[in-house]
């Protein structure tokens, strides 16, 4: 996420939002994580590969939320970290 984003931005945009973007760490759910970054939310992502080193979010849940367990686990872990979302 070296490059820079083409797109007029507001750095307060979603200041103060917690946002989960599932499947963050490729193609449009990496996308969407790097713009609601960029735009000042705090981001969570989940997915079944590690998070890529360049790529970096608020909190990530390594998961497989296409099971009850890894849906369970990353709401936990959301709830527990921080007590809710604003955008899903």
């Amino acid at each position: 996420m070296t490059a820079t984003y083409p797109f007029p931005v507001s750095k307060d945009e979603f200041r103060g939002r917690r946002v989960l973007v599932t499947g963050g760490t490729k193609g449009m759910g990496q996308a969407m994580v790097r713009r609601f970054t960029l735009g000042g939310a705090s981001v969570a992502t989940t997915a079944r590969s590690p998070l890529p080193e360049e790529q970096a979010v608020a909190l990530f849940v390594q998961t497989d939320i296409g099971t009850a367990a890894g849906v369970q686990e990353a709401i936990s872990r959301i709830q527990h970290e921080w007590g809710g979302l604003d955008i899903l």
